[in-house]
């Protein structure tokens, strides 16, 4: 009997044991006991003592509590560590790496979101500040003074062109201007002895006069002299009449000359250049409209007509933005809508302007309405062709409270923002609401006047990133 209660200790001091093996920590923990089983029958007569060693699994977990190790199962069942906004780490930034990455932030505060109506779009220069300069009467190119590129001003020379046609008739010009002085003199001339006569004639006539007054005269001889004075009198008349007619005939001739010059584009300056010096000139064609030349086929020595396209002009100070919208649009779409409008050339720049042409008829296939918005465009940005985002604004909105909708980041199953704080930018989550291209209504998260990074936001994130992995800190550069 003593040797039984022997085995029996000796079995318990076993289990306590086995708890501090491996395969205690493991599913089933209990693999041993029954091994024991098998050696000795009296075990399983005394049921409380298989309990054992879970009891004293218990004391070992409560033993390890109390040296602040928890158990493997609870350790297991620990949730995995999560980000805590109120705990969330400032990034900080010197002032060279906000530099570097170009940082800029912009203030949360209470706006209207206005609601908008997007459609892509391409740039074209406005229609009615387009010219094509052409020459009116054919020629030959010997002068090109602008090419492609090229800046004018209105009346600026471009090209000079030699013209059969315009020479001729500027030797015409030049002729009726000769044989006009060469007449003049001569009528004038005429006039002027036809007044030495009269005087002459006035004098014989009161001569007369005298004498028949006298009782000395005869009167046949006071006669003679007064019809010969009337003569004079006719003559000078005829002459001033002859001179008056060829003034007119001279000024119809040349002003027929000059309208036919000025027609075929020669300035009424260079007209008056050729009356004066007697030469002939060359045809200067100007620029119609200021603008950039966007189109010069022709070349030096080269033959033209009037059908020949010199050069294309387009005024950039002011372009459209041709858009399709779909039918569906038509409701909300009225003629002096703002229209905002950005290109891939200047993302961070915002083009205004007005909707300014609508197409009354729809297109039966595509189901749009051709649109238009035009765009004043002084820096010259706009450039033809290129391919634009158009936000037409439909409606407004009532004040909410609002950041800029380049601030908002949606990374990791949510959206957040990177606020200014004491010593660098802190990330904080948001909730939010209605947007357009600039702003986004934020119903939770912020207040108004925090400040929030629009530029360099992402460089601030990968920071943060590298924060919590622990790695190095973002250098003096970010790109």
């Amino acid at each position: 009997m003593r040797r039984v209660w022997l085995l029996i200790a000796l079995l318990g001091a076993g289990g306590c044991w086995s708890t501090d093996t491996p395969a205690a920590k493991s599913p089933a923990p209990a693999a041993p006991a029954p091994a024991a089983a098998t050696r000795s029958s009296p075990s399983a007569a005394h049921p409380d003592e298989g309990a054992a060693p879970h009891a004293h699994d218990e004391k070992t977990a409560h033993a390890r509590e109390e040296a602040g190790r928890p158990p493997h199962d609870e350790a297991a069942a620990a949730p995995p560590h999560t980000h805590d906004e109120a705990a969330a780490p400032v990034v900080p930034l010197s002032t060279i790496e906000r530099e570097n990455i170009g940082l800029r932030t912009e203030p949360v505060a209470r706006r209207a979101v206005e609601e908008i109506r997007r459609f892509p779009g391409v740039i074209k220069p406005h229609p009615d500040r387009v010219a094509v300069v052409t020459s009116r009467t054919a020629g030959r190119v010997v002068n090109i003074h602008s090419g492609i590129g090229a800046r004018v001003g209105k009346g600026q020379d471009l090209i000079e062109v030699q013209s059969v046609e315009v020479e001729k008739l500027e030797l015409e010009l030049i002729q009726a201007e000769s044989r006009y002085r060469i007449e003049r003199s001569k009528l004038e001339f005429d006039l002027a002895q036809a007044e030495n006569k009269l005087r002459l004639a006035q004098a014989d006539a009161d001569r007369n006069r005298l004498l028949v007054e006298k009782g000395i005269g005869a009167r046949k001889e006071l006669i003679a002299a007064e019809n010969q004075l009337q003569a004079v009198h006719n003559e000078i008349e005829g002459a001033r009449r002859h001179l008056e007619l060829l003034a007119d005939s001279w000024r119809n001739e040349t002003a027929g000359l000059v309208r036919q010059l000025t027609i075929l584009g020669l300035p009424r300056a260079a007209v008056e250049r050729v009356r004066r010096e007697k030469s002939i000139t060359l045809l200067h064609i100007p620029a119609p409209l200021g603008g950039v030349i966007v189109e010069r086929p022709v070349s030096l020595g080269q033959i033209i007509d009037p059908a020949t396209t010199l050069f294309r002009i387009s005024d950039d100070s002011v372009m459209i933005a041709e858009g399709e919208a779909f039918e569906d649009l038509l409701p909300v779409l009225r003629l002096g809508q703002r229209v905002r409008l950005t290109v891939t050339a200047f993302p961070r720049q915002v083009f205004e302007g007005t909707l300014s042409f609508i197409h009354p008829v729809v297109d039966p296939q595509k189901r749009t309405v051709h649109v238009w918005a035009q765009l004043p465009n002084p820096a010259h940005q706009l450039k033809q062709d290129m391919f634009a985002e158009l936000n037409v604004v439909v409606a407004g909105g009532p004040p909410v409270l609002a950041a800029p909708v380049d601030a908002v980041i949606a990374a990791e199953g949510e959206e957040f923002v990177f606020v200014e704080r004491d010593g660098g930018f802190a990330r904080v989550q948001i909730a939010t609401g209605a947007r357009n291209d600039r702003l986004i209504e934020v119903k939770r998260g912020l207040q108004a006047g925090d400040r929030v990074v629009t530029d360099g936001k992402r460089q601030v994130y990968t920071k943060l990133l590298t924060m919590r992995s622990g790695g190095a800190a973002l250098g003096g550069h970010t790109h």
